[in-house]
């Protein structure tokens, strides 16, 4: 490694460490605010409440990592072109590439890095964070459970009036009909008032079943139990998608199962190529923001704060729109929504470097 690679990497290293624990730290607190608006203090004992920041903060440091690369690559960029640094390096016969690449590698470290965390430290700390959440809802007294919820379970087509946890880990089902068309122009429409899930099985009990053969009724009488299985993810039965607690082989399993069960994974899959393309914005933001900063570094010493500040801010807006909006509805496929973001701001900061040279 040449001295100037040193120089740029010690110059980055510091405003890069202030950044990321600044805004992790800013995250851990609206966190903790969160949880004592939300719950009881009397019912929820602070060390849970530590611990479930604790558990959150792996999460929150995937979030925090382009930040912090966006700040520090900014900062130390622009210190160079506002005191006359830049022009000797470029006096020497430095291209802006050339200038650029140390910081470019950091960016490819973290996003290393990021992809480690995510894959291997937040799912864990993920199931953890929801296990307690979970505890906590139920000592506050609050209410786990979902309605009118449709999917597919083998033949037939499922509506579930109500669910909710039981406490054998197990879910409780209640107002279950299912549709079923058997033979041509027959259709079988089957109620329950109750039934259970455990482990991939589904048992629902007082049953009827009525029968149409070509819209008229041709039976209607009392039903027997009914066993079914076919294991799907409960968390998809409580409106929540939980993508963050699975690795990426999880989360790849998970959507081809609800992909079975009729289940809308869209979202699922826009997470799952996420997966990858989040960690990349390290990579992005270390080469984006430092030739941004050689237009913007002569207008003042805070420039830098304030470059990185929009950037990342425009950034997320539109992996916002990109992810929760484009992906979510089908506008274009997950692929593209998830590496959308990515593919805009590297084509700027081209643009911006063929301009320098």
């Amino acid at each position: 490694m040449k001295k100037l690679d040193r120089y740029l990497l010690k110059e980055l290293f510091v405003p890069f460490l202030i950044g990321t624990l600044s805004v992790l730290l800013m995250f851990q607190a609206n966190q903790v605010i969160y949880i004592l608006k939300t719950f009881t203090p009397q019912n929820v004992p602070m060390s849970a409440v530590f611990q479930m920041v604790i558990y959150k903060t792996p999460y929150w440091a995937t979030m925090t990592l382009p930040v912090g690369t966006s700040l520090g690559a900014s900062l130390a960029m622009s210190r160079l072109v506002r005191e006359s640094e830049l022009t000797a390096i470029r006096s020497a016969g430095a291209k802006i590439l050339r200038v650029i690449a140390p910081i470019a590698l950091f960016g490819v470290l973290l996003s290393v890095g990021h992809f480690v965390l995510g894959e291997k430290v937040m799912p864990n700390a993920e199931k953890a964070f929801n296990k307690l959440q979970s505890e906590v809802i139920q000592a506050a007294g609050l209410p786990t459970f979902n309605q009118n919820i449709g999917l597919k379970i083998n033949n037939w087509y499922v509506n579930i009036g109500g669910v909710q946890r039981g406490s054998a880990g197990n879910l409780i089902l209640s107002d279950i009909v299912l549709f079923e068309r058997a033979q041509p122009k027959q259709v079988v429409i089957t109620t329950a008032k109750k039934g259970s899930y455990d482990k991939g099985n589904w048992i629902l009990t007082d049953t009827f079943v009525w029968v149409i053969q070509d819209q008229t009724l041709a039976s209607a009488k009392a039903g027997k139990p009914m066993t079914i299985h076919q294991p799907i993810e409960i968390s998809s039965l409580f409106g929540q998608n939980l993508p963050d607690e699975k690795s990426v082989e999880e989360l790849k399993a998970a959507i081809e199962r609800n992909k079975k069960a009729g289940m809308d994974t869209r979202y699922d899959e826009v997470q799952y190529h996420n997966r990858f393309a989040a960690p990349a914005a390290c990579m992005v933001f270390a080469l984006v923001s430092p030739i941004f900063a050689v237009w913007f570094a002569r207008s003042g010493a805070f420039m830098g704060v304030l470059l990185s500040m929009i950037l990342v801010l425009l950034y997320y807006n539109a992996y916002v729109i990109c992810t929760e909006v484009i992906g979510r509805y089908g506008w274009t496929s997950p692929l593209v929504a998830a590496w959308l973001p990515n593919v805009l701001f590297v084509g700027l900061g081209l643009l911006a470097i063929r301009r320098l040279e």
